[in-house]
Formats: structure tokens, C-alpha cells, sequence
């Protein structure tokens, strides 16, 4: 029998049934792996996430500021600490007793109870009543035993040196973190690690009765050791404070730092401010004052400059300290008449004695005899046209006219330091090699770092850049510059019994590219020979006020009153001729003159024939430097610190 296509339509089509089962099984592991990946998205990819939410909607936190690390001195002196401070919190939904809350409040703080009231009864989960709050004042709110009052730990940032050390330390913003100087050079270090307090609570943020809080503890930040001298920076800076009250400068730089290993034991700025008491609300001074010169300015530096020029010089073989050189009181240069400091000029001299008396027309005759190309491979070794890598925040590099540029007119004046700008730790460190044989320190403030927990401290290490001159070289200069200071245009910072090195310079400034009338930069850059005390100490004194003004009537006699304070502090015995022994007087022990009125202590001390200085207004003495039991004479001076 024929069948029709409508009939072969109706037959029925049997389903293969492991296609089927297939399917299936396929739909079921789909599934599963959606529910799988989910699982691991919920459980792992954003677990962490996911849990921190959940722990935010049934726990309140209570930030716990983590401490900054102590800065503290080569000696273990505390130049920055931090103490402890609470911030006031309440929790609305927390307070039993809102009336009672408001008067306890507006007890303790000084508050108007109209206003608490308003602020707690507010609709949010939790809000700051009070910061940096006091140990006692905290104690009233904890012993009052009232709901809904909680406390989170702050931190207050504190220098006990006020204004010493203004630039170098630096200071912290409002969060604690470092912004100046130290304090945000080596924030790394000093910041720590937060902590808080978890409360259990209910949807509206309500403290569950029977919940659980969990601590985590705050982490201390490290404490940075720095080569600092505290006693020697007190020195530094009272030398500033004199030079500001004989001179009413601008402003004055000191630097101290050990000329063998670039160790900087002390660096004061003039003016500055207590760093207890920033000035925030005055950016002028806070940013005319904060910024420190010593490594972010720069200036032509003068006769100080030639330090470099002889010692390039002497170094290439372009001279020897017996050549002889014509004075007559200026060089025509290109056509360019440059004179000498010495109006009527120098007449006949050495090299050596051009050295010992700063004459300009010798050093513009080394710098041409030496060439452009010569002089500026020394410059570059001297480390002048780059950074010192100095760890004080805002550092900038020297400014020299290009080598290509350079014509004779100015590498006559670059020879006596003009036409050229450096900032006083790039010149200071590149002199320091000049006289330490040769080798270019990194110039550092910090020693070590030291683990508040365990104690441990792991010290920096700051490698040397190079070689500059020959040791003989070095050894030459050493002994031209210790005659500066002893017979020529330096005497003024002579201390008897003691070998000093070092060179004057006095610089004028200029305004809109010509020079400012009557305006000068007066400075001396120092050497202890000593071997107890291998000690750097460049001071600038910026625009001095008076007829005084060049660099050996201003700063060398500071100079020496700073070499004086730190030989008698570090206990180096001066070694004197027959006749300064006569008016020194025979050595004897300082006493103890700490708890004495500052009358009483000034009295005993002239009736033994020293010399009396004090830091202060205080009528108690609280220190003294030299400190008792050190071996002094009649030419010391102690400092009585009130």
C-alpha cells in the first residue's frame, strides 16, 4: 500500500536517548560551574571586600594613630618626639542619656551645652567632639561611666628644641605625615602603621550587649639616629643669633660637618621659628623661613671660591706656590676692566702669599693660564654642577655659564669666584675635598635607623664620589689656608693653641642682572686641623647691615668663636706658644654651675677668669657648655643655658 507524504508527516520520530542524557548532563555542569565560579568570586576574588562590608555594617571602628619615631641625635638626644593625644567621639544611637552627655561634654571642653546637644542628637552614626584631648580630660569622661562616649588615640608631634633646628628637622601636617626637612625626607621611616578598635553593634549602630571588640594595636615608626650634634648646634645657632644682633643681616647660614666622612653635626638657619608653633597661617614666613638655604640657594660665593681655583691649579701643574705675580690693583680682561679687592693693589707677590692675602688678579691669572677646558673638568670632579645627594629636602644643583660660552672676561671672574652660583653644601663639600686628600664625601645628616621594638639600629651608608686632587696637592693647600687664618686676610678666626685652616669671602649680589649697591654676602669656610675635631664650618651672613661687611670682619671672628665652643665641648687641649701660656693661665676643672641663679654662676665664673655667655631669659641656669668636670683655662667661654 502507497503511502502519502500527509501520512509519512504523521509517522512519529523516535529521540536518540543518549543525546538526551547528554544535554543534560551538560545543562548540570554548567550549572555547577556558574555556582562554582561564583563561589570562588564571593569566597576568594572579593572576599576581602566583601567581608570588609559586612564588617562595616555590624562593627563601628575607632582609629588608633600610629606614633612617629623619635628623631633623635648622634648622642641619643630626642630632637622630635610624639605624645599621646585622644580624639572624642560619640555615637547617637549609643547615648542613653543625651541631656547628661551634653553637660559632661560641655564641662570638660569649654563648650556652649546648647550646641553638644544639637551635634549628638543629629541622625548619623557617629560623630568627633573633640580632638588632641588630654589624659585628664579623657579620665572625666571615662570615669562619668555614660553611654556612647568613645576615644580614639592621636598624636601630637613636638620638637623640645623649639626653634633650633628649624629647617633641618622639618615638620608634620595636620594626619602626622612629614612635610619638611627630615620629617618628610625620611617619612618612610618615622610614619607607622594605624591600628583600631572594632565594636560589635546593631543596624543603627547601637552597642551590642554581650558583642565583641577587637584591637588592633598601632605600629610605631622606626627612630632615625642622625649624625646631629645637639651641643654643637647650639653653638652654631648662638653664633647666628649673635651675628643677627651685631649685623641685622637678612639672613645667616651655618653649616658643621665632618670634612673626612661628610657627617653634618650641625646646620643652623637664621631667622626661624619654633617648630612647636608653625606658622601655617602665615605662608609667606612659613615658606620663606622652612625652606633651607643651605641646600636649596644659591649664590656667588665670592673669595671663599678660590679654595678651588688654586687647588685646580696648583693640581694641574699650571703653577707653583713660588711663581710670582704683578698686582697694580686690576686686569684688563677682553677688553674689561676687573679689579682686585685691594684698590691699590697687592705689588709684587707668590702665589702662596696671593693665597694668604685673597688677591683677585692672581687667581684670574691661574683660572686663564689653566684654560676653560681644564678648569671645567675640575669643577665637574669638585661635583659643583650636580647635586650633592645631600638628604635634606629641596636640594638643587650649581649654575655655570656653559663650557662653549665661557669667554676670558669670564673665566678670569669665575677664577675668583664671580659669574659663577653654587649653594653653600655644594661648595662646602667640594672645599672639603681640598682638604681631606682628595676624596668627595657625601655630605648626610642621617646615621642609622633604629627599630623601636627590638633596639636594633641599622646605620646608612653614604658612599664617596670620587677624587678630586692628588694627597700632595691636598697636603699643600692645607698649609697655604692653615696661613690664612694664622697670618693672612683669616686671622680673625685664629683661636690660640689651636691649628685652623680656611679662606674669607665677600660677595656682592645682584638685582636684575647688575650689582646691588652696597649689599654683600660676607662668609668664612673653616677647618679644624685637629684630628680630635676634623671639623668643616662654613657661616654666610646675608647682607649685613653698617660699614662692616667684608668676610673678614664678619664671619671669620664668628668662626672662631664657634671652633672655640666646639674644641672646649669635645675636650681637645689647646697646645700654646711661651707667650699665649702667660695670658692663658694654667688648666683647672669646670665645676657645676646647673641649679645655681645666673648671677651667682656668672660671678664665679669671671672670678676665675672666664669668659661668660647666656642662652636665655631664665634667672635658674639649667645647663652649661662646657659641661662640669671638663678641663678649661682662661681662654674658654662657657654658655650658661637658662
Amino acid at each position: 500500500m502507497r503511502r502519502t507524504r500527509q501520512d509519512h508527516n504523521q509517522i512519529p520520530i523516535i529521540h536518540n536517548p543518549r543525546k538526551r542524557l547528554l544535554a543534560v548532563l551538560l545543562l548540570a555542569a554548567f550549572s555547577f560551574a556558574a555556582v562554582m565560579g561564583k563561589m570562588f568570586a564571593v569566597m576568594v576574588a572579593e572576599g576581602e571586600e566583601l567581608g570588609a562590608r559586612a564588617i562595616s555594617q555590624w562593627m563601628r571602628d575607632v582609629p588608633l594613630e600610629a606614633p612617629r619615631g623619635r628623631i633623635l641625635d648622634r648622642n641619643g638626644v630626642v630632637l622630635a618626639d610624639t605624645a599621646t593625644r585622644y580624639n572624642i567621639y560619640v555615637r547617637p544611637a549609643a547615648v542613653e542619656d543625651k541631656e547628661e552627655v551634653a553637660r559632661l561634654l560641655s564641662s570638660v571642653f569649654g563648650y556652649e551645652y546648647d550646641d553638644v546637644l544639637e551635634k549628638i542628637s543629629s541622625r548619623v552614626s557617629e560623630v568627633t567632639v573633640a580632638r588632641g584631648a588630654e589624659k585628664t580630660e579623657l579620665d572625666a569622661l571615662v570615669s562619668s561611666g555614660l553611654s556612647g562616649i568613645y576615644y580614639g588615640e592621636d598624636n601630637l608631634r613636638y620638637y623640645p628644641f623649639g626653634d633650633m633646628m628649624t629647617q633641618v628637622l622639618g615638620f608634620t601636617g595636620f594626619d602626622g605625615d612629614g612635610q619638611a626637612g627630615l620629617e618628610a625626607y625620611y617619612d618612610k621611616y618615622l610614619s607607622g602603621t594605624d591600628g583600631m578598635i572594632l565594636t560589635e553593634t546593631d543596624l543603627i549602630g547601637r552597642e551590642l550587649e554581650g558583642g565583641t571588640d577587637r584591637y588592633v594595636p598601632a605600629v610605631r615608626g622606626m627612630d632615625i639616629v642622625t649624625t646631629l650634634d645637639a651641643d654643637i648646634q647650639r653653638i652654631a645657632e648662638g653664633a647666628l643669633r649673635k651675628a643677627a644682633a651685631q649685623f641685622d643681616p637678612k639672613s645667616a647660614t651655618c653649616i658643621v660637618m665632618d670634612y673626612t666622612t661628610g657627617e653634618i653635626v650641625a646646620l643652623a638657619e637664621y631667622p626661624s621659628f619654633d617648630l612647636n608653633d608653625v606658622p601655617r597661617d602665615d605662608p609667606v614666613t612659613l615658606f620663606g623661613t622652612a625652606k633651607p638655604k643651605a641646600v636649596s640657594t644659591v649664590y656667588e660665593p665670592g673669595s671663599t671660591f678660590k679654595i678651588l681655583t688654586a687647588a685646580a691649579a696648583l693640581d694641574t701643574g699650571t703653577v707653583s706656590v713660588t711663581d710670582r705675580y704683578y698686582c697694580a690693583g686690576s686686569r684688563l680682561v677682553d677688553g674689561q676692566k676687573i679689579r682686585c679687592w685691594k684698590a691699590k693693589g697687592h705689588g709684587s707677590v707668590s702665589f702662596a702669599e696671593g693665597v694668604e692675602q685673597s688677591c683677585n688678579c692672581v687667581f684670574m691669572d691661574s683660572a686663564l693660564a689653566m684654560g676653560t677646558e681644564k678648569f671645567y673638568d675640575y669643577l665637574e670632579a669638585f661635583g659643583l654642577r650636580e647635586k650633592t645627594g645631600v638628604d635634606v629636602t629641596g636640594e638643587t644643583s650649581g649654575i655655570f655659564i656653559s663650557e662653549e660660552d665661557v669667554k676670558s672676561v669670564d673665566l678670569a671672574r669665575i677664577g675668583f669666584g664671580q659669574a659663577v652660583a653654587v649653594t653653600p653644601i655644594g661648595l662646602l663639600a667640594a672645599a672639603c675635598s681640598v682638604v681631606n686628600g682628595g676624596t668627595l664625601v657625601t655630605p648626610h645628616v642621617l646615621k642609622g635607623v633604629r627599630d623601636t621594638y627590638s633596639g636594633v639600629t641599622a646605620t646608612e651608608e653614604f658612599p664617596s664620589r670620587g677624587k678630586t686632587v692628588s694627597a700632595s696637592t691636598s697636603e699643600t693647600m692645607r698649609a697655604l689656608l692653615e696661613s690664612v687664618v694664622s697670618s693672612g686676610s683669616g686671622k680673625s678666626a685664629y683661636v690660640p693653641g689651636y691649628r685652623i685652616a680656611g679662606k674669607t669671602g665677600t660677595a656682592q649680589k645682584y638685582e636684575d642682572g647688575r650689582i646691588a649697591q652696597g649689599k654683600y654676602i660676607s662668609s668664612f669656610l673653616g677647618f679644624s686641623l685637629e684630628e680630635e675635631a676634623p671639623y668643616a664650618v662654613l657661616l654666610l651672613v646675608d647682607e649685613p647691615q653698617g660699614y662692616m661687611y667684608y668676610g673678614s670682619m664678619v664671619a671669620a671672628p664668628l668662626v672662631g668663636d664657634i671652633y672655640e665652643a666646639v674644641f672646649a665641648h669635645l675636650g681637645v687641649r689647646p697646645e700654646f706658644t711661651g707667650e699665649e701660656a702667660e695670658v692663658i693661665g694654667e688648666p683647672f676643672v669646670l665645676g657645676d654651675h646647673v641649679g645655681m641663679s645666673v648671677q651667682q654662676a656668672r660671678a664665679k665664673l669671671l672670678s676665675l677668669g672666664l669668659h661668660v655667655e647666656v642662652d636665655g631669659d631664665g634667672g635658674e641656669v639649667k645647663g652649661q657648655i662646657p659641661a662640669a668636670g671638663t678641663e678649661v683655662d682662661g681662654r674658654n667661654t662657657v654658655l650658661l643655658i637658662t
